[in-house]
C-alpha cells in the first residue's frame, strides 16, 4: 500500500487480499458475533459463508462429526463443540446449522438455554 492521490488496480488487489485474510482470521479465531458464540469458519474451503446456504454435503459432513463426537446420554457445552470442530477444519456456521438440525430431528436436545446440548437418539 502506497499514499497517493491516484488508486492503481495493483492496490485495489491488495487491499482486497487483505481484507480477506483478515476476515478469514478473525472468524477462524472465532472472533465475531454469531449464533451462541459461533461465527462462519474459513472451513475446508467450503462455501457456506456470510448468507449463503450451506450444501447437502457439509451438512452431511458437520452431522456425521457431531454424531460421532457426541456420545448417546453426554451433555456437552454446545460453544465448545462448534469451536472443536471449527478447531477441525469445518465451517461453525454449518456446524451451528446441523445442531439445529438435529434438535429439529429429535436426535439432539438443547439444555440450560441452549448452551448445552444431549445427545439422545
Amino acid at each position: 500500500m502506497r499514499l497517493e492521490e491516484e488508486v492503481k488496480s495493483e492496490d485495489v488487489s491488495e487491499a482486497l487480499r487483505l481484507f480477506r485474510v483478515s476476515t478469514m482470521a478473525a472468524n477462524s479465531a472465532g472472533s465475531g458475533g454469531g449464533r451462541g458464540g459461533a461465527s462462519a469458519g474459513a472451513g475446508a474451503g467450503a462455501g457456506a459463508t456470510g448468507g449463503a446456504l450451506p450444501s447437502r454435503e457439509e451438512m452431511n459432513r458437520a452431522e456425521s462429526f457431531l454424531r460421532s463426537r457426541l456420545v448417546m446420554g453426554a451433555v456437552v457445552n454446545k460453544q465448545r463443540i462448534v469451536e472443536e470442530a471449527a478447531g477441525r477444519g469445518y465451517n461453525a456456521v454449518v456446524v451451528a446449522r446441523a445442531l439445529a438440525v438435529m434438535v429439529m430431528r429429535g436426535e439432539v436436545q438443547e439444555r440450560n438455554q441452549s448452551r448445552l446440548i444431549k445427545r439422545i437418539k
